[in-house]
């Protein structure tokens, strides 16, 4: 399976390349990222682990996260996004049968709608930044919820 990111530098690579493909950076592509590199943890990366296909069922930024993460683009057809208003990951390895379904917690949800209330006020830059980097080093637990994996 694809190596997951574990030092701080791979980090920092790797939200700088969404950051370049999603054009800013925000909660929810973050997010997004998350699920994405939470489900390639457990199936893998498209290409790199065997044909990897998703579902995300909310129209947001965060699609970009997933698709940076997990290799499913719509370029490759290899993600849909059904616009359920759903914060919920899909993620299927055909070549290895595997399934993996993940969720934003409450508490992701919460830390997004924060960095959305500062920035609709014009708030402090730097609190903005620290919300977004939380998000980033947070423990998975604290951001995702396992539906199932087999």
């Amino acid at each position: 399976m694809t190596a997951p990111i574990t030092t701080p530098s791979e980090r920092e690579e790797f939200y700088a390349l969404l950051k370049r493909f999603h054009g800013h950076r925000c909660p929810m592509s973050v997010l997004g990222a998350r699920l994405g590199l939470a489900a390639r943890e457990r199936v893998g990366r498209h290409g790199e682990d065997g044909d990897v296909a998703a579902v995300y069922y909310h129209r947001t930024c965060a699609v970009d996260g997933i698709q940076v993460a997990l290799g499913t683009t719509s370029g490759n057809t290899n993600i849909e996004v059904r616009p359920e208003g759903i914060h919920r990951l899909e993620a299927i390895n055909k070549t290895r049968r595997m399934q993996a379904v993940l969720s934003l917690t409450d508490e992701a949800l919460r830390r997004g709608k924060e960095y959305g209330d500062l920035r609709r006020s014009g708030g402090d830059p730097e609190k903005m930044e620290a919300i977004l980097k939380g998000l980033e080093e947070a423990p998975e637990a604290e951001l995702i919820k396992v539906e199932s994996f087999y």
